[in-house]
């Protein structure tokens, strides 16, 4: 039997279920039961054309504005778009000209992320900017308004979408992130969804993740000064948490020490509260992160010891970044782009100290260095 799901386009009898004389597709099954023989059909609505507004408290940089209006071009001249934009960019903002045409013109938007938690914030950040216009919000658990014009929704929300009203316009950000990246479900749910343009934004973008569109950079945060390049210490295993403690007693700052597993944030968080650190650790079974983030960022002597929860997502003022066992697996380049990402960040701050502590110099550490000093180095 040869047959294939009409939502992920599944041809292996693997995944395949009987059930009642009717199969359906396993691979795709966490989003919802769809049949072999189902007819999926997205369709595009036209809304009412509105007098759409929106407003910043700041005014966009030269380079920020140049790319607000192309990407403007390309959604009129219907091409897609892909924006490298370096972490702490303000790529959020450059995209609320192209939206704002798009909903005066009657056509259907959504902003889409990964993470529920980006999401919520999100959604606060432009209803409030955004004037005249009613705005969905989806998220695991959560529906609201998801008939309107303009949604914003976690990715994996767009499968209530690709067998309704689709979007004539769809934004995603951290496309390289977990769950979306190399997800082919969510992948194709996405494609299905987006019937006209869409714009893709991401800090880590790789060559072969351009196709069918055109990338542009942004390789300056909004202040204007070069990306922090991080430092790199050869140190052996055994030894790399007393040569943290040495670096933390030696400058009293506000810090986010990543590690790479859930039980070294114990270990660590245990080990320095044995120097009468003031510390706390976060990972993705702690029940009070967001209590800790808010204790670091008002504390100026504060330690927040985290896996790669704290990798993306994330600005604290002043703050300063280790890595301790960067040679393991989890840190690749895209990962560790993003760490040292959270470094200089805001106008008053836009140096610190980003250490590296590893047993030995692992390709990812070399191509992550390499990438901040090229986008350092290009003129555009």
């Amino acid at each position: 039997m040869k047959v294939e799901c009409p939502r992920c386009h599944n041809q292996n009898n693997h995944y395949l279920y009987e059930y009642l004389g009717e199969y359906y597709c396993r691979k795709c099954i966490s989003f919802s039961r769809v049949k072999i023989n189902d007819q999926r059909l997205t369709k595009r609505v036209k809304y009412s054309c509105q007098t759409v507004k929106y407003h910043l408290d700041f005014q966009l940089s030269s380079r920020q504005l140049e790319i607000s209006h192309q990407l403007l071009q390309n959604y009129i001249n219907r091409k897609n778009s892909f924006v490298w934009a370096v972490c702490g960019s303000g790529k959020t903002e450059i995209v609320f000209e192209v939206i704002q045409y798009a909903l005066q013109q009657g056509e259907r938007v959504c902003f889409c992320i990964p993470r529920k938690e980006l999401v919520k914030e999100l959604y606060q950040r432009i209803r409030t900017c955004f004037q005249n216009i009613d705005i969905g919000l989806l998220y695991g658990g959560y529906e609201e308004k998801k008939n309107a014009q303009f949604i914003i929704c976690t990715m994996h929300q767009l499968y209530k979408f690709e067998n309704d009203i689709g979007f004539d316009l769809v934004i995603s950000d951290e496309v390289d992130a977990f769950p979306f990246y190399k997800n082919e479900v969510l992948e194709e749910i996405f494609s299905r969804c987006c019937l006209g343009t869409f714009i893709k934004l991401s800090a880590t973008f790789v060559p072969k993740d351009i196709q069918n569109g055109e990338l542009i950079i942004m390789n300056r945060r909004y202040h204007g000064v070069d990306l922090p390049v991080p430092q790199k210490i050869l140190c052996p295993q055994w030894l790399q948490r007393w040569l943290l403690l040495i670096i933390l007693l030696k400058k009293r700052k506000r810090w986010i020490v990543y590690v790479p597993t859930i039980q070294l944030v114990e270990d660590i968080v245990h080990f320095l509260k044995l120097f009468k650190r003031n510390v706390e650790g976060v990972s993705s079974k702690s029940f009070d992160s967001q209590t800790y983030i808010h204790h670091l960022k008002k504390s100026s002597h504060f330690i927040l010891v985290s896996t790669t929860l704290l990798e993306r997502g994330i600005t604290i003022e002043d703050v300063h970044v280790i890595v301790l066992y960067s040679e393991h697996q989890v840190f690749d380049e895209r990962t560790l782009i993003q760490i040292a990402g959270r470094v200089g960040r805001k106008p008053n701050y836009t140096t610190g100290d980003i250490y590296f502590i590893t047993a030995h110099f692992s390709k990812e550490i070399q191509k992550c260095i390499h990438t901040i000093k090229k986008l350092n180095q290009m003129n555009v």
